[in-house]
């Protein structure tokens, strides 16, 4: 018999100090992009569904690849994916 284990959270996090700047589908942004929307998900093998852009208070920006439920869960505790959802 399988183990029925609940769903662990997304683990899709922000670190003190950083927000959300942007989210956006696949193949909307330029070249440096291409690279990250082409892979897998950053926490599963799923295709990449959204494009977390996430920065610092020192202005650094990174970048999270989510697949669709990586993304549904993260909208769920970051009300913020959901306004910047297109």
């Amino acid at each position: 018999m399988r183990d029925s284990q609940p769903q662990a959270p997304s683990p899709f996090s922000l670190q003190p100090g950083e927000r959300i700047t942007g989210c956006y589908p696949l193949w909307t942004g330029g070249s440096d992009r291409i690279l990250q929307e082409v892979a897998n998900c950053n926490y599963c093998l799923e295709r990449t569904y959204r494009v977390i852009i996430i920065t610092t208070t020192t202005s650094l920006e990174r970048r999270a690849a989510l697949c669709v439920s990586h993304y549904a869960t993260a909208a769920s505790v970051f009300p913020e994916l959901k306004r910047q959802t297109a």
